[in-house]
């Protein structure tokens, strides 16, 4: 009796207040959620779960990971009452036959009993999860329903080495196996017991598992002989955490899908309607391997094999992103009766734009250059000029050679060229809350610099550990040299626009190919050791980087989803004088990729 029902919310999540604390872990990890999440709009996908609760005794499974978990919210205006969790501290294999036989007394459970009820003091039960098994008891004569609105949260099932687990199972709602057909594939599970609750609020033993049938939304004692990781005959393996979360670093994310069952399956990964992330899957053609990166569907179909794993790779498409945060709901079915549910959600790459002060009432917001940030790559140079013959046409070389680039875009999209620069974390501030003076909540956020002024790294802390010490992250190039820290270059950083900087290599600077600080001929000075004489020559760098629509380093791959806004790149082109008494001209091509979103250097 359980369906499911769509819904998108905005919202914007700031996180306000925060108890005092001298421990320097938890003011990091406050922090950085906070700058996660300050000033963000978002469209979060969210669904809902209803379960049918009958008068007595109900042994239900939470699918989903409430919005609000709070267990007194959860259940208000449903006439509960307890609510039971079970947690084991050890492996028996005893289990309470009759769960009007109490519960309190015994090990592992925890409840919750609500107002007025004279037995709420002892409730130490505060919170609903996603993938758990509860028992209900509802304080009425007819049915009532229980909405549970959050997101899916891709979570194994653990099961009690030779023992008993309360658990639900991941089925298809109105197309759910039996139990005898769920756990075929199992040793640990085939023939071993499995009680269900009946409708009087006794647990029944199952008695033919393969007339049985199991029921999303509905608990189970299931016994395990010996360890077992079983779980279910399609497997779903995500690289890390309980959803395909690309946040603002990643573009692309695997998992693999198993089909554990002696039959070839047909498994279905379907949108859940109502949730519109812009996403591409990779699609590579078996015979050409030949890579394509199509728009996701509605429904993507993979035939698997007997004992077959299919890898997919998904990858978000920022720039069809409405929101700063888009998310989308998948479910995952194969044609046994298996579903998972799956949340992938992912950010925007934003600048960081740090609150300002009130002006004149009115909150100042920057609105930022839409590629700013820290940009690194490589110039990849494949054509030189003749430089004896006079020649301007860059001609093939026979092995290409690579130089490193660092351009930073500021918030208003002025480029600069740089040649180090080392990432460090600014710590933020508090302040006393208006609500309660004994709570502190955040002022300015901590975030990260970005510094090519080596001085001022003292002033900051470390974003990594290395050798047990708080330390920076350095990126530098010696594929160009100029005096001072940076050069302002002219043009954009964007598909179809052109970047342009003129670099002066000065006669004295130690990287001047023709100066030599030792030797009499090569140093500036004149026979007394004065500097009246410019002995080396001065060697100007005139470079371009057009920006191309496609990437020119894999002219015949399909573009990844990050290129445009992760990821850019096109033609460069350069012109050297005063390293030969002709201009040298070389061209190639250049890859840029995005590593911080920070607006400022040196701030």
């Amino acid at each position: 009796m359980k369906s499911f029902n769509n819904t998108n919310k905005k919202s914007s999540g700031v996180l306000n207040m925060y108890r005092q604390t001298k421990n320097t872990i938890v003011n990091v990890v406050v922090l950085t959620l906070l700058l996660m999440s300050y000033n963000l709009y978002s469209a979060t996908a969210t669904m809902q779960q209803t379960i049918e609760l009958r008068p007595g005794w109900n042994a239900v499974n939470i699918e989903l990971l409430p919005v609000n978990d709070n267990i007194e919210t959860i259940f208000s205006g449903i006439p509960v009452s307890s609510v039971w969790r079970w947690i084991p501290k050890d492996l028996g294999k005893d289990f309470i036959t009759d769960p009007a036989e109490g519960l309190l007394s015994l090990d592992g459970w925890f409840g919750y009993f609500p107002e007025p009820k004279p037995e709420a003091f002892l409730s130490n039960l505060y919170t609903l999860s996603a993938n758990t098994a509860y028992l209900i008891k509802l304080d009425d004569t007819v049915n009532h329903t229980l909405t549970i609105t959050g997101t899916p949260s891709l979570k194994k099932n653990i099961w009690r080495s030779n023992s008993f687990t309360f658990t639900g199972l991941p089925v298809d709602p109105g197309n759910e196996p039996t139990f005898g057909e769920y756990f075929e594939g199992s040793n640990a599970h085939a023939g071993q017991p499995i009680y269900k609750l009946s409708a009087a609020g006794i647990w029944e033993l199952v008695t033919d598992p393969f007339t049985s049938v199991t029921k999303s939304g509905e608990a189970y004692w299931v016994f395990t002989q010996g360890p077992s990781t079983f779980q279910g005959l399609m497997n779903i393996t995500l690289q890390q955490g309980t959803s395909l979360d690309f946040r603002s670093m990643f573009t692309e994310l695997d998992f693999s899908i198993s089909n554990l069952s002696d039959v070839t399956n047909f498994i279905t990964i379907s949108r859940v309607a109502g949730n519109t992330m812009p996403m591409k899957f990779k699609n590579v053609d078996p015979e050409t391997g030949e890579i394509a990166w199509p728009l996701l569907p509605n429904n993507k179909v993979f035939e698997l094999l007997p004992g077959e794993d299919v890898f997919v790779t998904m990858a978000v498409d920022r720039a069809g992103f409405l929101e700063d945060r888009m998310e989308q709901i998948f479910s995952i079915k194969n044609e046994q009766g298996i579903r998972y549910l799956m949340n992938s959600g992912g950010n925007t790459i934003q600048p960081l734009v740090l609150p300002t002060k009130k002006l004149g009432g009115v909150q100042a917001k920057a609105i930022p250059s839409t590629n700013a940030g820290l940009w690194i790559g490589t110039a990849r140079v494949n054509k030189v000029s003749e430089a004896q013959r006079a020649g301007t046409e860059p001609l093939p070389v026979g092995n290409p050679f690579i130089l490193r680039i660092i351009i930073h875009i500021d918030s208003i999209g002025n480029a600069k060229l740089i040649k180090s620069v080392v990432q460090m974390w600014q710590d933020g501030t508090f302040k006393p809350s208006i609500k309660n003076p004994n709570f502190l909540e955040v002022d300015i956020p901590g975030h990260y610099v970005l510094l090519t002024d080596d001085s001022l790294i003292p002033n900051y802390s470390g974003v990594t550990n290395r050798n047990g010490q708080s330390a920076g992250i350095r990126y530098s190039t010696i594929g160009y040299d100029f005096e001072g820290l940076e050069v302002e270059m002219t043009g954009g950083l964007a598909i179809g626009e052109t970047l342009n900087v003129s670099l002066l290599v000065g006669s004295s600077m130690p990287t001047n190919p023709f100066y030599h600080k030792y030797h009499p001929d090569h140093n500036n000075l004149d026979e007394q050791g004065l500097p009246t004489v410019q002995e080396a020559l001065q060697v100007t760098r005139e470079m371009e980087f057009s920006f191309s629509v496609h990437n020119p380093y894999y002219p015949s791959v399909a573009d990844s989803p990050g290129w445009g806004v992760q990821d850019m790149g096109g033609v460069f082109r350069e012109s050297i004088t005063g390293l030969h008494k002709n201009t040298i001209f070389v061209q190639g091509d250049f890859s840029l990729r995005r590593v911080a979103a920070t607006t400022v250097l040196n701030q």
